[in-house]
């Protein structure tokens, strides 16, 4: 895709937002931050992934798309998602996924960020935080066409630009790669090949497909800038669970219906971050399916 050169004054402010929202990073800080996607719906179990979110005490929570099913409307909200995890919201960042525009412009999505003081750009559902030494860029994966589109690359491209140096976390809802019921979502290359390609992005974040998958995939492969970056697909707070078409691989993919949802535990270094996928099988701090560290 071609991108438009935004005019002067626009892309003005576009660095104006992106910089009002990195502060300057704290030495020997560690951070711990909650993430998970797909959470609420009519008997679903978005109760048992909030008590285990609020059991592991995070600093921060990330919601990676179709926060509420079906539609994302502000009944949907109501009944299902904010009894259980309203009390989380204040430390909560989300981003957008596809049921969310089942109501028109996910009014529904729009009318709890703004209630709740959650992160977006003006009228888009896209952003940029900092949280101890780290950048977090949240993206919308149901903005990918026409200006709107345009508008969200060249946001990417102004915030990896402006990260001087700092460890970054992405995250949009729809996987560009996954081997999940709705399998790979080619549409979202374009964020991918633009996150991709920046070297200070250490972990992709992704939902959608109703299981969890660990990847550590080679980027920009015989090229000097060859590198690994970590993809992982956690959509298992509450939404109806899936079997994915491949066998379920240790340390790597975990499918299927029975007792698997769960959340993702990151904690944040200067120099590195370790994961613990849990399982919210109603102890405490919930059974470790899985876990890594990636040093830098």
């Amino acid at each position: 895709m071609r991108l438009r050169r935004l005019v002067p004054i626009i892309a003005t402010l576009v660095v104006t937002l992106i910089a009002s929202s990195l502060q300057p990073a704290q030495a020997n800080s560690t951070v711990t931050i909650v993430a998970v996607g797909d959470v609420a719906m009519s008997k679903g179990g978005q109760a048992k992934t909030a008590a285990l979110t609020k059991n592991l005490k995070p600093q921060q929570i990330l919601l990676l798309g179709d926060l509420v099913y079906k539609s994302g409307t502000d009944k949907e909200f109501t009944k299902y998602f904010l009894p259980k995890w309203k009390s989380l919201l204040p430390k909560t960042w989300a981003v957008p996924g596809n049921h969310e525009y089942r109501t028109p412009n996910a009014q529904g999505y729009r009318n709890l960020i703004s209630q709740n003081s959650m992160p977006a750009t003006g009228e888009n559902l896209w952003w940029v935080k900092q949280t101890g030494a780290w950048s977090v860029i949240g993206l919308d994966s149901e903005s990918l066409t026409g200006a709107t589109g345009e508008k969200q690359l060249e946001f990417v491209q102004q915030a990896l630009a402006s990260n001087d140096g700092r460890p970054t976390i992405v995250t949009w809802h729809r996987p560009t790669f996954s081997r999940g019921y709705h399998g790979d979502q080619t549409d979202t290359s374009s964020l991918w090949n633009l996150v991709s390609a920046d070297k200070d992005v250490k972990l992709v974040l992704w939902g959608h497909d109703h299981n969890y998958e660990q990847v550590e995939r080679v980027v920009q492969a015989g090229t000097a800038n060859e590198r690994k970056l970590n993809t992982i697909l956690v959509g298992t707070g509450g939404a109806d669970l899936r079997k994915c078409s491949t066998p379920n691989i240790p340390g790597e993919l975990i499918c299927g219906k029975k007792n698997n949802f769960g959340v993702l535990q990151l904690k944040l270094e200067d120099n590195g971050y370790s994961w613990s996928y849990r399982n919210a099988n109603g102890k405490k701090l919930g059974r470790q399916l899985d876990s890594g560290r990636v040093t830098f």
